[in-house]
């Protein structure tokens, strides 16, 4: 299989946010935001293809020695093969995609995180330098694009936590703070079996507003000039804005079903910002009961 279609495949299907996110892409980044976006799935995916860790870490160690060839020019999985032409062309640091193996590792190794400054670390590792290359790949400036992409990062993996809160957590993963659950009095066993008290909603309540206001912070931080060639990672803050209403209109019932939005509502959100960058503005604050 071509490397590329590979990539499509795994993480771009039609209908999917990010088939729409890269359908207004800049023509020249599509191929490596493509890869990029593979790359993380990829990886992220391996702790919950396993059901043995030191299989994992077997797995992991390969994708580590794997990143070595792909310095080398000698990659292996269509993935870094994928990658590799973007690699060369806009010569950039491959040093960023072993934070992702890091993550993955840390999913492995612990699967819970005491407070919001350890999530906070994964959420870098799983994303951060993702979106750091990917900004890059567009060849836009670092000033303007930098922030965005750390905030956007962090609104996109938080999302993804909320949206996938009942398989991840039947897996044994928790990405809900440990110190907000005991403040709340939730269990993570008894929210995995579906069914919500009050403590609950407000519990995933939060966590969507926190997921929402780093996504409305990188859309704040993305001046004008910079906002055409970053048209992909708009169109991924808006479309999970999106989705983020649409969990909480559902009653954060993350637990009990998950949430999707219709082709044709992504292709809409993905067209209007496409088509007016200029107009996406953050959502003013709302107050706090």
């Amino acid at each position: 299989m071509d490397p590329l279609d590979y990539c499509r495949r795994k993480v771009a299907p039609e209908g999917s946010s990010l088939y729409y996110a890269l359908l207004f892409a800049p023509p020249s980044a599509r191929d490596g935001l493509t890869a990029l976006a593979a790359y993380r799935a990829e990886v992220l995916e391996v702790p919950r293809e396993v059901s043995d860790a030191g299989v994992g870490a077997v797995k992991l160690s390969w994708w580590q020695e794997e990143l070595g060839r792909l310095e080398a020019g000698e990659p292996r999985h269509p993935i870094t093969q994928a990658l590799l032409p973007v690699i060369r062309r806009d010569r950039l640091d491959t040093g960023g995609l072993a934070e992702v193996i890091e993550a993955s590792r840390m999913d492995l190794e612990y699967g819970r995180y005491p407070t919001l400054r350890e999530l906070t670390l994964y959420c870098h590792r799983a994303g951060g330098a993702v979106a750091d290359l990917a900004w890059r790949i567009t060849g836009a400036n670092g000033a303007d694009a930098a922030p965005f992409a750390h905030d956007l990062s962090m609104g996109l993996e938080l999302t993804r936590m909320l949206r996938h809160l009942r398989r991840d957590l039947r897996a044994g993963r928790v990405y809900i703070p440990e110190d907000e659950l005991a403040v709340t009095g939730v269990d993570p066993e008894t929210l995995s079996q579906g069914g919500q008290s009050e403590a609950a909603r407000d519990l995933l309540s939060r966590q969507g507003d926190r997921a929402r206001r780093f996504l409305d912070s990188a859309i704040s931080r993305l001046p004008g000039p910079a906002r055409k060639s970053q048209t992909y990672g708009l169109i991924l803050a808006v479309v999970y804005r999106q989705l983020l209403d649409s969990i909480a209109g559902d009653g954060h019932a993350v637990t009990e079903r998950q949430v999707h939005l219709t082709p044709l509502r992504k292709l809409w959100l993905a067209w209007r910002t496409a088509r007016r960058p200029h107009n996406v503005r953050p959502r003013p604050e709302e107050p706090v009961p």
